[in-house]
């Protein structure tokens, strides 16, 4: 058994992703692939087009085995606290050998190097002279960088995909894990937020656009992309971040100024431009461009902005992740999860389960926040699509485990991860949620895992 790990969002799930999967496998000869993706808010700071349990069954449908939800307070947090968790939480598992991650370059030499040398000038002291003169943080440790290791270094952090590989390889040297393998695979086709198409591939910016445009995208998605967005957007349950228009308006003008400061992302006093902001923007593009400026881009802007909708707090990146959700797996993922449990914990071990029943029931109260957040989170969510959701889906959507012919497994009982049914649900849940308008979805029938072939070119 061989398993590597893929940190992504998979929004939405597309041709391009598909390729990382058979491609790692091919370079790696993993048999076993676990994704930790984010829900349904992602780093851009934006919603998911679609929930986070549809995008993890699509995931399984197409190459993955296994996908465990990143919390909501570092999905929405900048690159480095986001490598961080994900590289934290494939480590807690103890049994993933690798971590697969998308670049440009395509070279993890080049990476490490890199990731050696914005290590190396990311102190205090060199970054806080640039972020005075107004540059932002990205930008202020790429010309460092290229003062001390040369313009070609510097180079590689120019381009998205990169600079999160260049974050991952700085986790993993930070927290000390030199157990697990690295390697990096060429983007293919279009570039990150590019509008250009190539043989099949796109970026899902443009994927997003062209399905925002109505128009035709099935050339860059698997089938289970192109049915699922399609049945979404019939039933008014696509998400789009301005259905939250309204939501984020009155959040921004009824928070209080220190509520403002405490909010992840908030430094430096821009909690007091956001603060004259939000009393005087009539829309969420003019709350948006009265607050960003070079230091304080628009994605960290929007991150800072759901954050505050949400409640993530600046203390709650200061606790490490503590909890992994199983959204989706088949049962080579269950061979996973059987693995995690039967190895030896280290100090990275935590829980991780399909069910919060037990985990709400803790007396943990940095997993109860945890819950909570993501809680609130999906409930929020539910409102940013044209036909609202009722809340809790989190205690009520059951975890689609795929059956593989040929394969006899299960789940383990020690680590508590057993699938949510309509008969399990209001055990789960309880009498009181239910009678509040909680309401089970219907179980979802079992099907084959769609068996990919490896692309032989």
């Amino acid at each position: 058994m061989k398993t590597y790990g893929i940190i992504c969002e998979y929004n939405p799930f597309h041709n391009g992703h598909i390729y990382q999967i058979e491609k790692t496998k091919r370079l790696t000869g993993a048999d076993h692939i676990v994704a930790i993706m984010s829900g349904n808010f992602v780093q851009r700071g934006d919603v998911a087009i679609m929930d986070k349990f549809k995008r993890a069954e699509i995931a399984v449908q197409n190459g993955v085995d296994l996908v465990v939800e990143m919390p909501v307070q570092y999905s929405l947090a900048s690159a480095e606290y986001f490598a961080r968790c994900g590289v934290m939480m494939l480590k807690s598992l103890r049994c993933v050998d690798g971590i697969s991650f998308g670049s440009e370059c395509g070279n993890i030499e080049e990476l490490k190097r890199c990731a050696e040398a914005v290590a190396e000038v990311s102190t205090k002291e060199n970054l806080k002279p640039l972020l005075e003169q107004g540059m932002s943080y990205p930008e202020a440790v790429s010309q460092l960088v290229a003062y001390k290791f040369g313009p070609l270094t510097a180079e590689l952090l120019k381009t998205p995909n990169n600079t999160l590989a260049v974050e991952y390889i700085k986790a993993m040297k930070q927290l000390g894990i030199d157990d697990m393998d690295m390697v990096t695979v060429s983007r293919k086709g279009a570039e990150h937020d590019g509008e250009d198409t190539s043989n099949g591939y796109a970026s899902a910016t443009h994927i997003r656009n062209l399905i925002d445009d109505e128009e035709d995208f099935s050339a860059f998605v698997p089938k289970e992309t192109f049915d699922a967005i399609n049945e979404y957007d019939e039933k008014g349950n696509l998400c789009w971040f301005d259905n939250l228009e309204r939501a984020i308006l009155y959040r921004m003008r009824t928070v209080s100024l220190n509520d403002l400061k405490d909010t992840a992302g908030v430094g430096q006093g821009l909690e007091n431009r956001i603060f004259q902001a939000g009393h005087s923007a009539a829309t969420l593009d003019q709350l948006i461009a009265m607050i960003k400026t070079k230091r304080y881009p628009e994605a960290r802007v929007r991150r800072i902005i759901l954050n505050s909708l949400i409640g993530v707090k600046t203390e709650d990146l200061r606790v490490p992740p503590i909890f992994g959700r199983i959204l989706a797996l088949n049962d080579r993922g269950a061979e996973i999860v059987k693995m995690a449990g039967s190895l030896p914990e280290n100090k990275f071990s935590f829980p991780f389960s399909t069910s919060l029943r037990e985990v709400v029931k803790t007396d943990n109260k940095r997993i109860q926040r945890t819950v909570a957040l993501n809680n609130l989170a999906s409930d929020i969510y539910g409102i940013a699509s044209r036909n609202a959701r009722q809340g809790g889906m989190d205690f009520v959507t059951p975890v689609k485990l795929t059956k593989i012919e040929g394969f006899v497994s299960s789940l383990p009982e020690d680590l508590k991860t057993k699938t949510i049914t309509p008969e399990t649900a209001k055990e789960q849940i309880g009498e009181d949620a239910l009678a509040n308008g909680a309401k089970p979805v219907e179980e979802v029938e079992k099907s084959e895992a769609e068996v990919i072939k490896a692309d032989e070119e």
